[in-house]
């Protein structure tokens, strides 16, 4: 392995433009990963617990579960607890993008809509980004953004060779995926795998135990009974009472509303212990060695392909150096911390580390800027521009009826 270098930006950019198909070190040529392990512990030091995400059980009515698994890890087995998904991980990369963006921090083109009473929304915090049906559907002087050349340029990306429309206007959905799934011509249409790949795993899990219990301030008696009532505007619930000293219908115990003791139990979930938590992220050169910006005539550039695809590498580790600088608290009881420095490695093409560099001395916001500098001469622009959108009346409509909804079925 390479022993982890101090490079300065510029030394790390020529590394960088050699391994997407631009002049650099021979070494880096053809590379196949970008790729970080960090090793974590819990916050409260070795022996403490963290609480694991549940997911749905497969037989219904039974508890929700963990996603446990035996991994192989340096030629031996191990028993792993998922604590943070592939999915979930791009979630909490792009929250902490969307805050620098929204800061100026980092100058990148995004979408936004413009939800009225709900909220002025980035196209980072949507499931499908660019093309969820949150912006399609969304409208841009008056008109439908579906509807746009723009959004029509978007949706017709069927390869990675022509991502000029994307990369101006949102260059997130390149690294970490987006599909235009409601247009019609499956063949013609963007769909593009994630580039970014992270997931963070517990190695080694033992799961633990829990006491489930509450103890109220006041004696309130599982005797007593209560019936909700309709007009919330006074009181939430009633005294039940009858002749025959039987509750009425519908009656229930004090603790469904949040009165009384709840007798000590075991939870459901009791959390792991763990050796340790292993995040794993990689970044692909080869899907970033088939980018492509051609200009508005349609011609390629190889010098303007390479800068965009330096570009999109500079953010890439840029995004993972984020999650680092803001820390690991992943989730209630799972508050995790490197136990040093992780490191980036550039994998070469035979699966050997050609360079290294530890990712908060590597200097990604420096490295990221540069890269965006060296890309504005080769006219490839990212300068804080937004597309803002502003919510339909049939979108409002829908998020009115179904909030007054929500707040029906809870009555």
């Amino acid at each position: 392995m390479a022993t982890a270098s101090t490079d300065s930006p510029t030394q790390i950019s020529a590394v960088l433009a050699s391994a997407v198909g631009g002049d650099g070190p021979e070494e880096a040529r053809w590379a196949s990963a970008l790729r970080l392990r960090c090793r974590l512990q819990p916050a409260g030091g070795s022996g403490s617990k963290v609480m694991p995400p549940t997911y749905a059980p497969e037989r219904r009515g039974d508890p929700p579960v963990y996603i446990r698994e035996t991994r192989r890890i340096d030629g031996a087995e191990h028993d792993c607890v998922l604590l943070d998904g592939i999915a979930s991980q791009a979630n909490r990369i792009e929250d902490s993008l969307a805050a620098c963006i929204q800061s100026s921090e980092i100058p990148l083109p995004t979408i936004e809509v413009d939800q009225g009473e709900f909220g002025l929304h980035s196209g980072l915090e949507f499931s499908h980004r660019c093309f969820d049906a949150w912006i399609e559907d969304a409208q841009i002087d008056g008109r439908r953004f579906g509807e746009t050349e723009l959004f029509k340029r978007l949706a017709a990306s069927p390869s990675r060779h022509d991502l000029a429309a994307l990369m101006e206007t949102f260059p997130v959905g390149i690294l970490l995926g987006c599909w235009a799934s409601r247009k019609k011509n499956p063949q013609g249409t963007t769909r593009l795998a994630r580039m970014l790949c992270s997931e963070i795993i517990a190695v080694d899990g033992v799961p633990g135990s829990r006491p489930a219990s509450r103890i109220d301030r006041h004696h309130v008696s599982s005797a007593v009974k209560l019936l909700r009532t309709t007009d919330t505007s006074s009181d939430r619930f009633s005294l039940a009472a009858s002749d025959d000293g039987k509750a009425p219908k519908g009656a229930e115990s004090p603790s469904e509303l949040g009165y009384g003791n709840v007798a000590p139990g075991i939870a459901a979930h009791g959390g792991i212990t763990m050796d340790h938590a292993l995040q794993i992220a990689t970044v692909s050169m080869p899907a970033l060695r088939e980018c492509g910006f051609p200009t508005t005539e349609g011609k390629r550039n190889p010098g303007r392909d390479v800068a965009g695809r330096v570009m999109l590498t500079a953010l890439a580790l840029r995004m993972l150096a984020l999650q680092l600088e803001r820390g690991y608290d992943l989730r209630s009881g799972c508050l995790l911390v490197p136990e040093d420095e992780p490191t980036v490695e550039l994998v070469g093409r035979l699966g050997k580390t050609v360079a290294a560099w530890p990712l908060i001395s590597m200097s990604t916001g420096d490295l990221l800027a540069d890269a965006i500098a060296a890309g504005a001469k080769h006219d490839l622009s990212w300068s804080s521009q937004k597309i803002h959108l502003t919510v339909s009346n049939t979108q409002l409509d829908l998020l009115r009826q179904s909030l007054a909804g929500s707040a029906a079925e809870a009555e």
